[in-house]
């Protein structure tokens, strides 16, 4: 089933990215790095989640897409918050590993995962796949989810949306850490307009 999610992914996200570099023009001479770092953790670590899914419980019906959607929404906010905040706050895990997700202010769509393989793996990952395997979602309900995030992760960086919170994120570094509906940050006092 995660080797079929995988394949989705890198569809849907590389679609988005060239959809994005083209029609706003974001190309610039870092591009191909940019995306070259990408793809090597798309290839590399991400198929690492594939283990844990060896010991998937048996998902729930298909109809469960009711409450398992807006459940892994919710727990991917949660996730992303406290993994990507706790990466904000410890100077040796900001510097070391996350400050390289900021080195474009403000973002493009080609640099949405662009990231060290240890936030990619602890930030990105855990906080998209885990929450599939808590509400045990079928192909149908994680293939679904596949999608939005795939999509969803590249229009926040793409610095296209009007009063993106994810561009405010990128500008100030001390907001918005959540992704979605920013619950978390709403919950904590983090979130900010611009």
């Amino acid at each position: 089933m995660i080797e079929k999610l995988l394949y989705i992914h890198i569809f849907f996200y590389w679609s988005a990215v060239f959809y994005y570099m083209y029609k706003y023009n974001q190309w610039s001479l870092n591009s191909t790095n940019i995306m070259k770092s990408v793809f090597w953790n798309q290839v590399l670590y991400s198929p690492l989640y594939i283990i844990p899914y060896q010991f998937y419980p048996v998902p729930f019906s298909t109809y469960n897409v009711i409450w398992q959607l807006p459940s892994i929404i919710i727990l991917t906010d949660v996730i992303f918050y406290i993994s990507h905040r706790y990466f904000h706050s410890n100077k040796i895990l900001y510097n070391t590993y996350h400050y390289k997700h900021h080195e474009y202010d403000p973002p493009i769509a080609a640099a949405a995962l662009y990231a060290h393989p240890m936030e990619h793996i602890f930030i990105n990952l855990l906080s998209t796949v885990s929450p599939m395997f808590i509400v045990r979602s079928n192909l149908i309900v994680s293939s679904i989810w596949t999608i939005i995030a795939s999509v969803n992760v590249v229009i926040a960086h793409s610095s296209t949306w009007p009063k993106d919170p994810h561009i405010v994120h990128h500008k100030y570094k001390k907001y918005n850490y959540g992704v979605g509906l920013l619950l978390m940050d709403r919950i904590f006092g983090t979130y900010k307009e611009e």
